[in-house]
């Protein structure tokens, strides 16, 4: 087999396991296929959207191919996200959700929810399942991650993970019940625990970043990947409906809730992309 074409798929079987193991419990979950038929079009087409970015973000770092043009990479990220869509739509097939009797619009929007945490899933296997570490294809080091690639990596680990929460109840009622101060105690320990897995805990040898900006040491960071996660929970259960109709203050305790889940996905992503090859880390 020629060496090119055994390299690519190489590629694509780890994209589609990569994807599968993050996606799969998605696409076993009732109120996905649900929201997938009442969400209007251009949420989804929205939802696509954000999800195209995170993936384009993910594979400026490692991603199918090491060196590309940055035309090659978009290539790259929109074939990422067609990956996640064939691949929502088979492994529903499978399970029985779309068949003859289904409607378009019933199947393609099921297919769109689904195919999210399937693209980045696959974004996370080619820059971390690859056997090369994050590195390049020289076998050097891909580089240091600034700030942005950290912040847009945690953006996806949070959408992944409060995407699995989002469309159930659960968010609603426990948000709605809360009270003020506790909701504020949610906070700090969110927080704090979001600082402590990634600066403290030594997952993967990460280190704090060295430099002069706010995002480059731990406070700074922690707190502006929590208002991500916040930004990107209050964005979710928008799509989701959630917001409609209700007050300003169970719109808060919702996002509140559901962060807690995102905070802690947004650190993940960090963790995996960034661990070890921080700016300022030289390896020694």
């Amino acid at each position: 087999m020629d060496r090119d074409l055994a390299e690519s798929l190489r590629d694509y079987t780890r994209a589609i396991g990569g994807g599968l193991v993050i996606g799969l419990p998605l696409l076993y979950t009732m109120e996905v296929w649900f929201e997938g038929f009442i969400l209007p079009w251009w949420k989804l087409l929205l939802l696509l959207a954000i999800t195209l970015v995170i993936v384009l973000g993910y594979n400026s770092i490692a991603g199918f191919r090491r060196e590309r043009t940055y035309w090659e990479l978009a290539i790259d990220s929109v074939t990422t996200v067609g990956l996640g869509i064939v691949v929502a739509f088979v492994v529903l097939v499978v399970l029985g959700r779309i068949d003859a009797s289904t409607s378009l619009r019933d199947a393609a929007g099921k297919v769109a929810l689904e195919s999210i945490p399937i693209a980045i899933g696959a974004s996370v296997a080619a820059t971390q399942l690859s056997g090369n570490g994050g590195k390049g294809g020289n076998g050097q080091s891909s580089g240091a991650i600034g700030p942005f690639h950290r912040l847009l990596v945690g953006a996806g680990g949070a959408l992944l993970f409060a995407l699995n929460v989002a469309p159930t109840e659960e968010p609603v009622m426990l948000g709605i019940e809360a009270e003020p101060w506790l909701l504020l105690l949610v906070m700090g320990g969110t927080l704090l625990l979001t600082m402590a897995l990634v600066f403290y805990a030594d997952f993967g040898g990460r280190r704090s970043a060295r430099g002069d900006s706010l995002l480059d040491h731990p406070i700074g960071e922690t707190i502006t990947g929590y208002a991500v996660s916040l930004a990107i929970c209050l964005f979710l259960l928008w799509s989701f409906g959630r917001t409609d109709g209700t007050s300003v203050q169970a719109i808060a305790g919702m996002t509140v809730v559901l962060a807690v889940i995102a905070a802690v996905g947004a650190a993940i992503g960090r963790l995996l992309i960034s661990g070890g090859h921080e700016a300022g880390d030289t390896g020694s």
